[in-house]
């Protein structure tokens, strides 16, 4: 078996690893990736003890998913051996509200696997995960530098918390804040990636956005006028309103077929707080949520005509809530219960840039 996942529940990280090392007895794993509660303390230490032979990274998380089941308080693995990864490179990337340059970063990654001419003769099993500790409020600009700095595609997403506990991503046995983890993939057999949105184009009317603090993810102006005067104007409804039309009518940078989801947090002074900033001279529509249920079984009917070895669902935390308020846990988890699979709920998504409101997958062949 190249892919193994596994849900646990425990009474600590001691014991977390304690039943995992069980389940995973003759199992010999390249890489572990895991989403734990953060309410465990210290996951990734105590799995790299475990497994030293394995390169480990993750994320706390509000809230988990293993195949057919969402849970919380719980820490779902995925451990993936030869079978289904043949290499990988982890990089630790810290103080990333810095801004830093990528280049020598993923130049090291490219020289691991060879160098960049191997990897565009292989392009099609190379793939990267990226997951962001999300206090830094960075994931805008360093998206944008990854993308310039290499062609395999990277996605992933934001650390998110429960109840308890602080936000961290996990490598090398250590825990990060303010930070981003990196892991170029190259796979035996391949990989898809697919992104939903379960988000639908409400108004035709293009608004530009005229101002807008992209480093503090603040919107102020449509067309020069107030970001909620015209939103309301276009949802027909009162300005002292709009915040509960927020999550059901977020914004989206519409590109072909593609939509790329901003949802708005809260009102802020005279403008608006989003969950992932806007540069200026933007063009975006006006969205309405649609079924998730569905449009998920779609979007993933449509790229999985095969059985894969294992499927990884980075899904916002506000879909999570939605398919929470609309008691649909159940089927939308049987849809992953098709495959060996895990998931958590972000605090935002990596897919060719920063969004939300969205499920980005990667698909393991």
């Amino acid at each position: 078996m190249a892919i193994k996942t596994l849900s646990i529940k425990g009474t600590d990280s001691q014991d977390i690893v304690r039943q995992a090392k069980e389940a995973l007895t003759g199992f010999q794993p390249k890489l572990l990736l895991f989403f734990a509660s953060s309410e465990y303390d210290a996951p990734c230490a105590a799995l790299k003890e475990a497994f030293p032979d394995s390169e480990i990274i993750g994320s706390t998380s509000h809230s988990e998913y293993c195949g057919s089941d969402y849970t919380s308080r719980s820490v779902s693995i995925m451990a993936m051996d030869s079978g289904s990864i043949a290499d990988i490179c982890v990089r630790v990337v810290e103080n990333i509200a810095a801004e830093p340059n990528l280049r020598e970063t993923l130049g090291g990654m490219h020289t691991y696997f060879g160098g960049e001419e191997e990897i565009l003769s292989h392009y099609e099993k190379f793939v990267g995960l990226v997951m962001f500790e999300t206090s830094a409020k960075a994931e805008e600009i360093f998206m944008d530098r990854l993308g310039t700095a290499t062609d395999v595609l990277f996605v992933g997403g934001s650390s998110s918390v429960g109840d308890s506990g602080d936000s961290y991503v996990y490598a090398n046995g250590q825990r990060y804040t303010g930070a981003a983890v990196l892991a170029m993939l190259k796979t035996v057999n391949g990989y898809d990636v697919i992104k939903t949105q379960s988000a639908h184009i409400l108004s035709e009317r293009k608004l530009t956005v005229t101002k807008s603090d992209l480093r503090n993810r603040v919107l102020y102006e449509f067309d020069n006028r107030p970001c909620g005067e015209v939103y309301a104007e276009v949802l027909g409804v009162p300005v002292d309103q709009i915040q509960n039309y927020f999550v059901s009518n977020p914004l989206g940078v519409v590109a072909g077929d593609e939509i790329f989801v901003r949802t708005f947090n809260e009102i802020q002074n005279d403008g608006i707080t989003l969950h992932c900033g806007i540069p200026e001279g933007t063009e975006i529509n006006v969205l309405k949520i649609g079924n998730i249920v569905d449009d998920t079984k779609k979007a993933l009917d449509g790229v999985i005509t095969y059985q894969p070895a294992g499927v990884i669902n980075f899904n916002c935390l506000y879909r999570t809530l939605e398919i929470l308020n609309e008691k649909q846990v159940e089927p939308y988890c049987a849809l992953f219960g098709r495959y060996p699979s895990i998931g958590f709920s972000t605090s935002g998504e990596a897919y060719l840039g920063h969004i939300n409101e969205t499920s980005t997958i990667l698909v393991i062949k």
